[in-house]
């Protein structure tokens, strides 16, 4: 039995051989008898062990991959010392393919992994660890990340504990591969109206496209693995990964779409992510770059999302004009000392609703009743100044409409700031919105049916995607343009 010992060395010779031939029979007749002594195994048996879980057990036939997870089973729960060495083989296995190259389910490993969570609690903790821990690097084949997803689905479906932060693991790792991609490579984006000029990386296209099909995948699982019974624990577990993962990240231009579409397909649900999304915003106790985020997430998902109706997207302005008026009268002298980043961001956002949709705003026969509580006059002409530090393509655009609808001049304060020297010190317009058209064209194909197009004419988008603004504000002029001179006597009142 010793190491060293001759017999020993022709024993594990005899596995070796008798594993790689054709005929298992002796492999399967060595298994059984080890499987009767496994009492005697010890730290100084782990060659068996390894030779033994060198085996890809899924490409061998049903018999020998219930011999060989009869021995397993009967090691650990007579040597715990070969457990963790049975998880971590078992969890590294989850990603290898069939020799056609194939994906597999490798229901030998998670059924080992299943009765060590049931039998061996202790070790849970462990297997999540693993889980994580031996996810495929971006730059590993993308047949090993599906399968390896594929598993780990599987294993959340048979360990309903797991479930949780598997679904969170495959969004930490999308969002790995997602931030360090660019935007541009797979598709041209169809919607520039509101895309803001920034230097992006060069992105692999082969990584990009992996992304693509990963998260296609998992869109395709989401909505297949979907139930009245169980749509509850999706929009807990989704919210969560979102909160820990995406919405601490640099709204990430691809992996938010998982929330897009969830709530999207169950649109039944979905004042529970824009009741989050304002949640995110009101908490005080959050930073302010994280509360922009939550306010932009709320605007963009309101925009772009085709389940949120005119209903919902007046309340969801009124609340935010509400909330800048309280603030507004809060605030009434300016602080230099003072953070107003989530004050601009919200008045940003106001203005980015009412120019994608402001058709639907419109259409309705209540809309000066509407529009005279939202008073956008009171926010553009605040002493907080927030057009001066508004994204400029929404500024152009909402200058353009209030103009054209003769709702509130925007032209007298935009000359005003172009005169300012000093440059914004709470500039937040640089800052994308998220749920932009999608650029992975597999993922696509989920996203457009529940997509919303902006509610512009196409002169608007054609001048805008031609225009762009100078940075030292040298084209300011442009931005008040000839509406500056449109307006009616009564209008142009409006500003005095």
């Amino acid at each position: 039995k010793k190491v060293k010992d001759i017999n020993y060395r022709a024993f594990l010779y005899l596995l070796k051989t008798s594993g790689s031939a054709d005929d298992k029979n002796t492999y399967l007749a060595i298994l059984r008898n080890l499987t009767m002594v496994v009492a005697l195994f010890d730290k100084d048996c782990e060659d068996v062990f390894q030779e033994i879980t060198s085996f890809q057990w899924e490409k061998l036939d049903g018999k020998f991959r219930g011999i060989t997870k009869q021995f397993l089973i009967s090691l650990i729960s007579s040597q715990p010392f070969y457990t963790n060495k049975v998880i971590d083989r078992s969890i590294r296995n989850l990603s290898l393919v069939d020799n056609d190259e194939k994906i597999i389910i490798h229901g030998t490993n998670l059924e080992l992994l299943k009765f060590i969570s049931e039998n061996m609690p202790t070790y849970m903790k462990f297997i999540q660890q693993k889980v994580l821990s031996n996810f495929p690097h971006k730059s590993k084949p993308l047949l090993d990340h599906q399968a390896y997803i594929n598993n780990i689905l599987k294993l959340g479906e048979l360990i309903p504990s797991y479930f949780n932060d598997i679904i969170m693991t495959i969004n930490e790792r999308l969002i790995k591969i997602d931030v360090d991609i660019s935007r541009s490579p797979f598709a041209v984006e169809k919607d520039e109206l509101f895309s803001f000029e920034e230097s992006q990386r060069s992105s692999d296209d082969e990584i990009t496209e992996k992304l693509d099909v990963i998260l296609s995948q998992f869109l395709q699982y989401m909505r297949d693995n979907t139930s009245e019974e169980n749509v509850g624990r999706w929009c807990k577990v989704l919210l969560l990964g979102f909160d820990a993962h995406i919405l601490k990240a640099h709204i990430p231009p691809n992996v938010p779409f998982i929330l897009f579409y969830f709530f999207n397909i169950h649109s039944s649900l979905k004042t529970v992510v824009l009741d989050y999304f304002w949640s995110v915003f009101a908490d005080r106790n959050q930073p302010a770059i994280i509360r922009q985020s939550g306010i932009m997430y709320l605007a963009s998902f309101t925009n772009r999302s085709a389940s949120v109706g005119k209903g919902d997207l007046k309340k969801i302005m009124l609340s935010t004009a509400t909330w800048c008026h309280t603030y507004i009268s809060n605030n009434d002298e300016i602080s230099v000392k003072c953070n107003h980043t989530a004050f601009y961001a919200a008045c940003q956002s106001l203005f980015y609703m009412f120019c994608y949709r402001h058709k639907g705003i419109f259409s309705s026969s209540e809309y000066k009743m509407f529009l005279d509580k939202v008073d956008l006059h009171l926010i553009v002409h605040c002493k907080l100044n927030p057009l001066k530090h508004c994204n400029q393509h929404i500024l152009r655009m909402f200058n353009k409409l209030t103009n054209m609808y003769e709702i509130v001049a925007c032209s007298p304060v935009i000359e005003r700031n172009s005169r300012m020297l000093l440059p914004s010190t709470q500039l937040i317009g640089n800052e994308e919105y998220p749920f932009k058209s999608c650029l992975l064209n597999l993922t696509s194909k989920f996203i457009q049916p529940y997509f919303r197009d902006m509610e512009c004419s196409n002169e608007f988008q054609s001048e805008f995607r031609q225009y762009k603004i100078s940075e030292n504000f040298e084209d300011w002029d442009n931005v008040i343009g000839e509406t500056s001179i449109a307006m009616s006597p009564d209008f142009q009142a409006m500003s005095l």
